[in-house]
């Protein structure tokens, strides 16, 4: 064993320092590749805020000629610089905009406030601590604390003025700064340390940590000792390669910006220990691969092969002659060529059709055709996507219908392969999607996970909305299931969302609808709600569009709660429209009007609720300016309406409750109206009509009394004798008698 050690020994001490600054040099080239990024990032993000202004007229003015409080164009231009901190939120805190004329501070952070005075308020930020060149243009870099309420930001801004080429102070605009999170240095040195005793730091040139991991202990020492050599590293950027100092070396690097460089600190005992460890258990691993290699492919060939070597015994067996023997080996070598070209062609068809076979999946899994784990399970090995997920989610797609049908044929196409294409290509490790297009502007995902973290849901929901807003200017619906062990799950979870898409109507301006949330709100619903349909009908008949304004915001609003079904909503949407068309066709006869038809069509073209209140309100609007014009009188139509009710039902045990029904009315106010109208009330009416009906019955039929009296709706006879003398000063009977004779 000790032979053994003080060869490896030996042997690493040959090229000792070569293979530390190798493999050093190029760790830390990485290092400086990701800090680089950082910077490569936030300088493109500057770029983007300042070029802004050539795509837009509105944008530019405000950059560099801005009114005072323009607040329009600074939400608009938060808005903007919000989505772009979005997509770059694991290494930025904010973004920040200042423009010097209006004095408008524009913060990702702070939001939007105005500044007094541009020198004090520059003072205090402290943005402009230390002048770097990035790319031949100026910027400025600098170490801050940002506060706001109870929230603190420890971050590097990397600031620009604008315009970037500009070397007089009096022609800046404005400057741009990007908020790098502290921690974000601290996470990539953290994941550079690899021994106990190394330690890395970034240092900028005026001899300060920027950051540091490892043995920070170790690094302070060195720079109490060693602060000529740190000095000396610092002017040259980093390009003075290594230094040996007893056990440890030190090896230094540019960090991609001229004011900071990386310096690593590596412990060689701690480096040859491992690099022994690695020897050995390589040696070790070596063997045991080699050996189980040679295992598998022995039993493999065995297994592969064993078909031909059946038949070439066999034809060993048969004494062939030897030209016939090497005729039928040459077919047999024909064959298996034949056959290693299918299988690679099948495995290209596989290939260039896999998005098609998931489709196929997603809509079996959809409808049900598929209802077995196993088939699920060979379908996802087929198309190499069977990992352990054990989450999964259903997630509907809509592209809102009003943008959808707006859009010509090959713009919706273009539209729904990006859909699909993001979610195909959608790039995590831990998650899986598989998406189908359903036509008509949606799109079906299934999201799996390996453990149910509501986090990565969240993640791919943000990228995809940003991913449309940025590319297509679009807001898609997404409609989100609950959480489900088993993809054999998907058709029932995928029918519960799609009762969810009839409430869409009612909600206009939601974009995410999550099941989880709704569930129990869903789950105990009301049979139905407050709708005072008769207040609308009243309204109607008075002419006050207010009141009608009001009754129908009030529907709309209290629809939005999904208190009740869908399909209790939509008859409601239809009750208004029936008892507008009763208003139309029933009270103003002689009103023009769209047939009911062409009514209902509308209806099915509309394509939320408020889209049906602006319709609706118009409709009524309309319909109230042509009464005005006819002079029409819709309170005398009403009450000939009652008139016509009660002489068609006069056998009937007619009541108020009754007659308002059939006008849609309340008994409250037909009666009012009658009152108003005809200057009696409804039940003299009713006595009325009755007593003439039957004073015509007893002159042209010979019906027995008792039967006529109850047959024209009077339940005593005592009251009918007494009522029709009172009319007729003489009595039924006597009324009879006279118009015989």
């Amino acid at each position: 064993r000790r032979s053994s050690d003080l060869i490896l020994t030996v042997q690493f001490s040959v090229n000792y320092n070569k293979k530390i600054e190798e493999l050093e040099n190029y760790r830390l080239r990485y290092l400086k590749n990701n800090v680089e990024a950082i910077f490569k990032d936030s300088n493109q993000i500057i770029l983007d805020i300042i070029n802004l202004g050539n795509q837009n007229e509105d944008i530019q003015k405000y950059l560099y000629y801005p009114m005072e409080k323009d607040i329009l164009k600074a939400v608009n231009i938060l808005d903007f610089i919000k989505v772009i901190r979005t997509q770059k939120d694991s290494f930025i805190s904010s973004i920040e905009l200042y423009t010097e004329k209006n004095k408008v501070h524009i913060s990702t952070f702070t939001g939007i406030n105005f500044s007094s005075n541009t020198e004090d308020f520059l003072k205090e930020q402290g943005i402009f601590h230390t002048e770097t060149k990035y790319q031949n243009s100026k910027r400025w870099i600098s170490h801050r604390v940002m506060t706001f309420g109870n929230r603190e930001h420890r971050v590097y801004s990397f600031a620009a003025k604008y315009p970037l080429y500009t070397e007089n102070p009096s022609m800046v605009k404005g400057y741009v700064a990007v908020n790098i999170k502290e921690d974000g240095f601290y996470r990539l040195l953290k994941d550079f340390i690899t021994g106990e005793l190394d330690a890395v730091a970034i240092m900028n040139r005026q001899g300060e940590i920027i950051a540091i991991e490892g043995n920070t202990e170790g690094f302070h020492t060195l720079l109490e000792d060693k602060q000529e050599l740190i000095d000396d590293i610092i002017s040259e950027e980093g390009t003075k390669g290594s230094y040996r100092i007893g056990d440890t070396v030190v090896i230094s690097q540019s960090a991609g910006i001229e004011d900071w460089v990386i310096i690593n600190m590596v412990s060689t005992k701690e480096y040859f220990d491992e690099t022994r460890k690695i020897q050995m258990n390589i040696l070790y691993f070596s063997c045991t691969v080699i050996f189980v290699g040679i295992l598998i492919s022995y039993l493999f060939a065995k297994k592969l092969y064993r078909p031909f070597h059946i038949i070439i015994n066999r034809l060993d067996r048969m004494k062939f002659s030897k030209k016939a023997r090497e005729s039928e080996y040459y077919y047999i070598d024909r064959a298996i060529e034949e056959l290693y070209d299918r299988a690679i062609e099948k495995e290209e068809v596989l290939y260039e059709n896999r998005n098609i076979i998931k489709r196929d999946l997603v809509l079996n899994l959809l409808s049900a055709k598929i209802t077995n784990e196993k088939d699920v399970d060979d379908k996802l090995t087929l198309l190499g996507c069977n990992l352990p997920f054990h989450s999964h989610y259903v997630l509907i797609i809509k592209l809102h219908q009003k943008i959808y049908n707006s859009l010509d044929e090959l713009t919706r196409n273009v539209l729904i392969y990006n859909m699909t294409y993001f979610f195909d290509n959608y790039s995590n490790s831990d998650a899986r999607c598989l998406s189908a297009d359903l036509f008509d502007g949606t799109v079906c995902v299934v999201f799996s996970m390996k453990e149910d973290d509501k986090r990565e849901l969240a993640i791919l929901r943000n990228k995809f909305t940003d991913y449309m807003k940025i590319n297509f200017s679009v807001d898609a619906i997404i409609l989100q299931s609950v959480g489900f062990s088993k993809l054999i799950e998907v058709h029932k979870n995928y029918q519960r969302l799609e009762k969810l898409i009839d409430y869409l109507y009612f909600m206009p301006h939601v974009y995410f609808l999550n099941e989880e949330e709704l569930k129990a709100k869903v789950s105990n619903l009301k049979e139905t709600m407050d709708i005072d349909f008769e207040s609308f009908s009243e309204a109607l008949v008075s002419r006050k569009l207010g009141h009608i304004e009001i009754i129908l915001r009030n529907f709309i609003t209290v629809a939005a709660e999904l208190t009740v079904s869908a399909e209790y909503l939509n008859g409601a949407v239809l009750k208004f429209v029936f008892l507008y068309n009763h208003f139309m066709r029933d009270i103003m006869k002689e009103s023009k009007n769209k047939n009911d038809t062409q009514l209902f069509k509308d209806i099915n073209e509309l394509y939320n609720v408020e889209d049906f209140y602006y319709w609706f309100m118009k409709l009524i609007e309309t319909t109230f300016d042509e009464l005005s014009r006819l002079e029409e009188n819709p309170t005398k139509t009403v009450v000939q309406l009652i008139e016509k009710v009660i002489m068609e039902n006069l056998e009937e045990n007619l009541s108020l409750e009754f007659i308002a029904e059939k006008v849609f009315l309340s008994p409250k106010y037909i009666s009012r109206i009658f009152k108003e109208e005809s200057g009696m009330n409804i039940t003299q009416f009713m006595t009325e009509c009755k007593l003439k009906k039957a004073a015509k019955l007893l002159v042209e039929s010979n019906i027995p009394l008792e039967e006529l009296i109850k047959q024209v709706g009077f339940s005593s006879s005592n009251y009918f004798i007494k009522k029709f003398k009172e009319k007729y000063s003489i009595t039924p009977v006597q009324y009879r008698r006279n118009s015989i004779t």
